[in-house]
């Protein structure tokens, strides 16, 4: 104990490996039933979490949980010392959140300092540790959801922490530090002038009574620092931009070189000379910028999530600056930490929230790449990389090892054993609320995962499997590419390019005539019903369809067949439809004209597809079709023209020799005819959830069926054909900081195993539905069920609506012209635009109105 007390007062590491190994040997001589073998443990997890605190080693953190989690569990009760051992545990989920993201180790953490508060009487003299720790978790989770009544009650946690100890209290600087950061934090949402003064005057207070050779002085020289600094982005004088500087100087002088709280204090140091720069225009200032960040950037013993957010700091600088071999140099490191921060045990609402703040970064870095002069195929690297994390890390899990378990078998079954380990489902736990499940669970995953990363470097290091699971290689993009090019159309404040993949060669083209600006313009203008006509396809054409058909040599309605083209769209573009572009009034200057087009969220999702390609199964009886139609869903539209849909499809169907399923159009009925079926038609409504794609859902009787009951379901050895979602939205992400995910419904079906999967844009009609699955079953009927019959078939529904949206909207050219012959303006073919969603009397809506582009919203996505 004195050593770990030497340690506590002044940080010398020596005094704290003695001490572990004091602990150590005290439990090793401790027997099993010993009254203090659980005092044993919580003192040796505590030097380990201390430890880790120290090096930000993850062994010492996992090591620090399990001890306290066998310190509570050999502890009764009733025990005086039970609610210590429940603030410990819940200390290290704290920190475990802190180091991953994983949204449920918090909610663990504030369940144990609940206790632990609940455990201990009002008089006792740690009580101000149990409210200081509830108050910490409370103030984490207002960080990660932004509830103000999580804000609130930790301010009040550490108020009353505050009052409870005395004021010559050594601990007291940590709850004074504590409520300013609270105050801080209000200050920030609320902008209340008095909240940053009381929040300055609590980091002052707090500095001023710790000793200079504290080990968490650093600490709270940092905190004052961002005080001074958000004082000076307030007002403006120049005095509390220096003082934060100052401050931040001397948190960083006094933080150990290999401390995980490095990166943090040298990005913000960085942020001060950054805006000293801004304000002053000195170089010097700039220079001192970029070496912060670019040694937070580096710095190994820091969490990922701390290196980054300066990295991206730094690109952008480097990119102001010109300075683009720089740039490209740190677009490749950080894209490379992408996976980092994202590991397998992560559940996709965390990964979510993890990379939402690095959108459009991959994009970044392709562009950076592209402008120093690098070869297209060192960008796609860095966009396949950073772009499709979350489906990506999905694939993985469930990608085919049957050579590994053939050549290398007990390896291979330790590999699946960790992977199933991992892809245990987890939303029913959390819906069970069994906190002593959820939190075996939990560690469970986080072990595996561990496990699994070591087990993947070693297959990696046996012959032949040194690519194992890795990104495409160039070769391996080429044959991605065997069946038609591949189009990946990045988009980036540096500039925009078109990276075409063929089957011989990756080259690029710059699209001057695209700006991002010019596009998140057009964005905004989607949602509204007028922006959705003839004038926004022959933007796209102008753009972007026009040069890349021109670079692939389509320049003309080719003889014979029509080649295929898959697309690939970064960042808002994702929204649009590149396939649909053209001037469809003038004839041949369409992409619907020069080819097939399909759909991909990345290369690698569609090299995956085809590696698990084989015929369909299509004998009378032993396969089926699923069907399920809502006409009438609870709470929403009828849709009456979805009995007509199934009629249809039912003789369609017949034609296929597919046996029909129409289970009751519940969840779980839903997802078990989904076990043995080779294709799933779904009629009805859909519905893009915006705050969390994960939660887009088809509409069924008893709720939704949601994106994320996909990626809990398996379908990969089935080898399903065909999911057909004709409803509205399927392709749908509302959540632009995720739009590089592609977590809709069309690409959950993929994960779950389809092959192929039709899906739409945005809103659909009714009646256009019937037609457009009409006519694409009929093509894979008559073309018996191949690959290609699903993108023809899509493609002959297409130009069909096509052609009657065109002679509807002459017809009512014509009309207008004979109704309205003395016009100044002469009328041409193409019909005046107007609001369709607005009301009018039918005469001037016959005359005026260009008819809804019915035809543009399906997409098809696959093979």
């Amino acid at each position: 104990m004195g050593c770990h007390d030497n340690y506590q007062r002044i940080g010398a590491e020596t005094d704290l490996e003695l001490a572990i190994q004091q602990y150590q040997q005290a439990l090793e001589a401790t027997p099993e039933d010993h009254p203090k073998r659980a005092h044993r443990l919580q003192s040796l997890g505590i030097g380990y979490r201390d430890r880790y605190q120290r090096t930000g080693a993850e062994k010492d953190l996992e090591l620090a949980i399990q001890q306290f989690q066998q310190a509570l569990k050999a502890t009764p009760e009733d025990h005086p010392d039970r609610a210590r051992r429940l603030e410990s545990l819940g200390i290290g989920y704290s920190d475990r959140y802190e180091r991953t993201g994983a949204e449920t180790d918090l909610e663990l953490a504030i369940q144990q300092f609940q206790q632990a508060l609940e455990a201990t009487p009002e008089d006792h003299l740690d009580r101000a540790y149990r409210l200081y720790s509830l108050g910490m978790g409370y103030r984490v989770r207002y960080e990660r959801t932004g509830a103000e009544t999580d804000l609130e009650l930790a301010i009040q946690q550490f108020q009353q922490a505050l009052e409870a100890t005395p004021e010559d209290h050594p601990d007291r600087a940590g709850w004074l530090q504590s409520l300013g950061i609270g105050y801080r934090d209000r200050y920030q949402r609320t902008g209340a002038e008095t909240d940053l003064e009381l929040a300055i005057q609590q980091y002052q207070q707090a500095l001023e009574a710790t000793p200079i050779n504290h080990p968490d002085r650093n600490t709270w020289l940092h905190f004052l620092g961002m005080g001074c600094h958000d004082n000076y982005q307030r007002i403006g004088a120049e005095t509390d931009l220096e003082l934060a500087i100052q401050q931040y100087q001397q948190a960083l002088e006094a933080t150990p070189e290999d401390h995980p709280h490095r990166a943090g204090r040298l990005e913000s140091l960085g942020i001060g000379y950054r805006y000293r720069y801004q304000r002053t225009g000195a170089e010097t200032d700039l220079a001192l910028a970029i070496q912060q960040y670019d040694g937070a950037l580096r710095h190994p013993s820091s969490p990922v999530l701390d290196r980054l957010r300066p990295g991206v700091h730094l690109l952008k600088l480097h990119a102001e600056a010109g300075n683009w071999s720089s740039a490209h140099q740190i677009a490749c490191i950080l894209t490379s930490m992408i996976a980092q921060l994202t590991p397998h045990s992560l559940d996709v609402s965390d990964k979510q929230y993890l990379l939402a703040e690095f959108s459009g970064l991959a994009s970044d870095a392709a562009a950076a790449t592209l402008i120093a002069g690098e070869t297209p195929y060192e960008a796609l690297q860095l966009l396949e990389l950073g772009r499709g994390v979350i489906m990506g890390s999905i694939n993985e899990m469930r990608a085919d090892i049957s050579n590994l378990l053939q050549q290398h078998p007990l390896l291979g079954e330790e590999y699946i054993k960790l992977r199933d380990q991992i892809n245990a489902p987890t939303r029913h736990l959390d819906q069970l609320g069994i906190r002593t499940v959820i939190a075996h669970h939990v560690n469970q995953r986080y072990s595996a995962n561990q496990k699994l990363d070591v087990i993947m470097q070693t297959i990696r290091s046996l012959p032949g499997f040194d690519r194992f699971l890795m990104a495409p290689s160039e070769d391996e993009f080429k044959v991605a590419a065997t069946l038609g090019p591949i189009v990946i159309i990045n988009i980036s404040t540096f500039r925009c390019d078109a990276l075409i993949v063929e089957k011989h060669e990756i080259h690029a083209i710059p699209l001057p005539y695209l700006k991002k600006s010019d596009i998140q313009v057009r964005e905004a203008a989607l949602a509204r019903p007028e922006a959705l006509d003839s004038q926004l396809l022959e933007w796209l054409w102008e753009a972007i369809a026009n040069p890349v058909l021109n670079a692939l040599g389509l320049m003309r309605i080719p003889d014979g067949s029509l080649p295929r083209i898959w697309w690939i769209l970064t960042g808002p573009l994702a929204k649009f439809p590149i396939h649909a572009a053209g001037y469809h009034y003038q004839g041949s200057d369409t992409v619907l004209d020069r080819a097939i087009s399909s759909y991909s969220s990345s290369v690698r999702a569609l090299l995956q597809s085809r590696q698990r390609r084989s015929p369909p199964v299509v004998e009378r009886g032993s396969r089926k079709a699923v069907l399920v139609g809502m006409e009438k869903t609870p709470g929403l539209k009828d849709l009456p023209f979805v009995p007509l849909e199934m009629d249809k499809l039912g003789c369609l169907y017949g034609l296929l020799n597919l046996q029909i399923c129409q289970p009751a159009p519940c969840r779980e009925d839903v997802l078990s005819a989904l076990n043995d079926c080779i294709i799933f038609h779904f009629a009805g409504h859909g519905e893009t959830d915006q705050q969390d794609p994960a939660k887009s859902s088809l509409i069924l009787d008893d709720g939704p069926l949601a994106v994320a009951d996909l990626f809990e379901t398996n379908l990969h050895n089935r080898k399903p054909f065909l999911a057909y979602l004709s409803a509205c939205g399927t392709g749908q992400i509302k959540h632009d900081a995720l739009i590089d995910e592609a977590l809709h419904l069309i690409a959950a079906y993929q994960i779950a195993g389809f092959r192929h999967v039709i899906g739409t844009l945005w809103e659909v009609n009714d009646k256009t539905c019937v037609d457009a699955a009409t006519i694409l079953y009929s093509c894979v009927q008559e073309r018996n069920m191949t690959d290609a019959s699903v993108s023809e078939g899509l493609h002959r529904a297409s130009i069909k609506l096509r052609e009657i949206w065109i002679s509807e909207n002459t017809t009512r050219a014509a009309n207008r012209m004979a109704i309205l012959p003395d016009e100044d303006s002469p009328m041409t073919t193409k019909p005046v635009r107007s609001y369709q969603g607005e009301e009018r009397d039918s005469r001037t809506a016959e005359l005026y109105e260009e008819l809804p582009l019915n035809w543009v919203p399906y997409v098809h996505f696959g093979m």
